[in-house]
């Protein structure tokens, strides 16, 4: 795949370009360069006439460019030699995406919210036992019995919720 490369240094009088890169580019991987300012293509890998030599990532061209000015604007192509991923790799990156779409799915609601904008939970079971200390902390409309019943479901969500997070948390790898 061929990708545009905006890094470089122009000098005209020498017919040279200089890629300002650490990576080691080769003139295989080059396809085609055109000023842009002058509308003139300066290097194709295919025209005999339009190639050069390449070197510590700098191009001399055969085309004379010594009628340009260094500030011309180049369009460089390059081609991408992406190196493709392991099978190892591959497997890694599906386990973390996995892990990460438990995680997502543990922060969906579990609730939903009524006309008023409050919090709704639905409990599917009711227990005949108050809890005092959860009227306490949530007095509201409700009855004491409701009122203890919906604090439960709230503190079972959050701890169930923490617990599955902590055990994903630990199987993610992060570099």
């Amino acid at each position: 795949m061929k990708i545009l490369f905006e890094n470089y240094t122009f000098n005209a009088a020498s017919k040279q370009i200089t890629f300002n890169t650490d990576e080691a580019l080769t003139l295989e991987r080059l396809l085609i360069i055109t000023n842009v300012t002058d509308n003139i293509i300066i290097y194709n890998f295919a025209d005999p006439n339009a190639g050069g030599t390449f070197a510590n990532n700098v191009l001399t061209l055969n085309y004379n460019t010594t009628a340009m000015s260094d500030l011309d604007k180049l369009q460089i192509f390059i081609e991408n030699q992406a190196t493709p991923s392991s099978e190892e790799t591959l497997q890694y990156l599906s386990d973390q995406t996995a892990l990460l779409g438990r995680m997502v799915k543990l922060l969906e609601p579990l609730s939903r919210q009524n006309t008023s904008g409050m919090q709704q939970v639905d409990v599917a079971a009711s227990s005949g036992l108050i809890n005092q200390r959860a009227w306490d902390i949530y007095p509201g409309p409700l009855s004491p019995g409701l009122g203890a019943l919906i604090m439960q479901a709230e503190s079972s969500f959050v701890l169930q919720s923490r617990i599955a997070y902590a055990t994903l948390r630990q199987n993610l790898e992060f570099n």
